[in-house]
C-alpha cells in the first residue's frame, strides 16, 4: 500500500451501526440519509417501509443461497453511483448463514464448530471489503442482551448488536457511530442512544451528542478532519 497523503485523500465517508428490537424503525431511519441511497436488504423488512416502496435501488438477498448471492451483490454494486449504502440487517444474514451451513450435515439441522469460525472470518472480510468503498454506509442489526463481567467480578446485562463476538467487535470498532434505537411507549417517538453506559454499548466519534431523535441522527457538524482535508487540497491547488 502506498504512503498516505492528505492531499490525495478521498472525501470523508461515514460508518454508522444502529441496532434495536424488530420493528423499532431501523430500516425507516435510512430515509433521513442525505443523497442517493442503495439498500442491501438481508431480511426484506423494507417491504413495509413507505420510503422504499416503488424504489428499485434495492438488492434482496436470496435466503436459499445467502453467501453466493452476497458475493454476486459485491460484484454487481457500483458505489460510485450512490452516496449511501444501507446494509439491513446483518443479524439476519448471520442466521441465514448457519441455516445454509446446517444443510450439509447429517440431520440438516445442526452446525459444526468450524461453521462458527468460518462465519467470523467471512463477515469480517465482507465488512472490511465493503468499508473500503468511497461511500457512506449504514449497517443495522437486531438487539441482543449480553452478560458482562467487570474487573471487580460484578456481572451485569448489556445491550448490543445481535452478532457473534469477534465480527461484532470488528464491526463496532470500524464504525464512527454505534447507536441503540429505542421507542417511547407513551408517545411512540423514536430516538437513538449514542453514548455508551454500563447497560448499553454505544459510541459517537462524530460530535458531542449523547443521543438524538431519529430525524436528526445523521445531522452533525462538519468534522475537523473534513475541514483539514479540504484545507490541504486547497493549498495543493494553489501551489500548482
Amino acid at each position: 500500500m502506498p504512503a498516505f497523503k492528505w492531499s490525495e485523500n478521498r472525501k470523508p465517508n461515514y460508518r454508522w451501526l444502529v441496532y434495536g428490537i424488530a420493528g423499532v424503525g431501523k430500516t425507516t431511519l435510512s430515509k433521513y440519509l442525505k443523497g442517493k441511497s442503495y439498500l442491501l436488504s438481508l431480511d426484506k423488512s423494507f417491504e413495509r417501509v413507505r420510503f422504499w416502496q416503488g424504489n428499485d435501488d434495492i438488492w434482496v438477498l436470496d435466503p436459499d443461497q445467502p453467501i453466493e448471492d452476497l458475493n454476486d451483490f459485491y460484484d454487481f454494486f457500483d458505489p460510485s453511483q450512490y452516496d449511501n449504502l444501507v446494509v439491513d440487517n446483518i443479524s439476519s444474514l448471520q442466521k441465514l448463514f448457519f441455516v445454509e451451513k446446517a444443510k450439509g450435515t447429517k440431520t440438516g439441522l445442526a452446525n459444526k464448530i468450524s461453521d462458527y469460525n468460518e462465519w467470523n472470518t467471512y463477515l469480517i472480510r465482507f465488512i472490511a471489503s465493503v468499508f473500503k468503498w468511497n461511500i457512506n454506509i449504514l449497517v443495522t442489526a437486531w438487539e441482543a442482551k449480553y452478560q458482562i463481567t467487570d474487573p471487580s467480578g460484578q456481572e451485569f446485562t448489556q445491550y448490543g448488536p445481535d452478532i457473534r463476538d469477534n465480527p461484532r467487535d470488528y464491526l463496532m470498532g470500524s464504525c464512527d457511530v454505534v447507536a441503540r434505537m429505542i421507542q417511547k411507549p407513551q408517545s411512540g417517538e423514536r430516538g437513538l442512544i449514542m453514548q455508551g453506559s454500563i447497560d448499553t454499548y454505544a459510541k459517537n466519534r462524530l460530535d458531542e451528542r449523547k443521543g438524538s431523535k431519529a430525524e436528526d441522527f445523521f445531522k452533525f457538524e462538519k468534522l475537523d478532519l473534513e475541514k483539514a482535508v479540504d484545507k490541504v487540497k486547497e493549498n495543493a491547488k494553489e501551489k500548482q
